[in-house]
C-alpha cells in the first residue's frame, strides 16, 4: 500500500523520447530559485560509477540501449538520493525520467511515499523523430527510438494513469509547441502547483 502520510517535495515529469523533458525542467530551475532538475539516468550513471554498488553491472548492462532497470534497484537508488537530501523541503524537485511504468511507481509510493505532482508532457512520434533528429541522435539508431516511443506507450502511459489514483494532482500538458511558446505552457503549469 502507498505510504500516504508521506507525501514527497517532489513532481514526476513524464513524457515520450522528445517531449522536452530536460529542456523545460532546465529552464525551470534556472528560472525558478525553489525548483532542482532531477534526472533519474544521472543517479543511475552515479550509483553505476560508485565503488561497491551492487547494482553497477545492471546499470552497465542496461542504460546504453535504454531498457528498464529493475523496480527495486530504481527505488534503491531514489531512496539514497533521498536520505540525502536536507530535511526542511524547501526545493521542489522535478524528477525527470520516472517512473517509468506501474511497477517503479509502486515501488517509490511503498518504500517512500507519493509525489505531491506530476506533470505528464505528450508528444506525437512525429515530432518526437524530428527532434531526435535535430538533436544528431534519431539517425545514430532509429530502431532505440522507435522502441523507447513504443514502451512509453506500453508501459509509462499506464503508469501515469495509475498516478492519477494514488497522486495528488497529476496534469497532462501538450509539448508539440517548442522554444518560448512550449515554455509558457510549462511554466503555467508548474506556478500552479500545489505547494505542499
Amino acid at each position: 500500500m502507498p505510504n500516504q502520510q508521506n507525501t514527497l517535495p517532489i513532481i514526476f515529469i513524464l513524457g515520450p523520447p522528445g517531449a522536452g523533458k530536460s529542456y523545460l525542467c532546465k529552464r525551470a530551475a534556472a528560472e525558478t530559485p525553489e525548483v532542482e532538475h532531477i534526472i533519474m539516468s544521472d543517479l543511475l550513471r552515479e550509483e553505476k560509477d560508485r565503488p561497491g554498488s551492487l547494482w553497477a553491472q545492471e546499470i552497465k548492462d542496461k542504460l546504453p540501449s535504454g531498457t528498464l532497470v529493475s523496480s527495486e534497484l530504481s527505488t534503491a537508488v531514489l531512496q539514497a538520493w533521498y536520505n540525502r537530501l536536507p530535511q526542511d523541503h524547501t526545493v521542489t524537485y522535478l524528477l525527470d525520467g520516472f517512473p517509468r511504468n506501474i511497477e517503479q511507481a509502486g515501488k517509490l509510493a511503498e518504500k517512500l511515499g507519493i509525489a505531491k505532482a506530476a506533470i505528464s508532457l505528450s508528444c506525437s512520434e512525429q515530432v518526437m523523430e524530428q527532434r531526435l533528429k535535430e538533436r544528431g541522435r534519431y539517425d545514430d539508431d532509429p530502431k532505440v527510438a522507435t522502441e523507447r516511443y513504443s514502451g512509453y506507450l506500453n508501459e509509462t502511459v499506464p503508469a501515469i494513469k495509475h498516478l492519477e489514483d494514488i497522486v495528488p494532482h497529476v496534469v497532462s500538458v501538450s509539448s508539440d509547441k517548442q522554444g518560448d511558446e512550449g515554455w509558457l505552457i510549462f511554466k503555467e503549469t508548474l506556478l500552479h502547483r500545489p505547494s505542499k
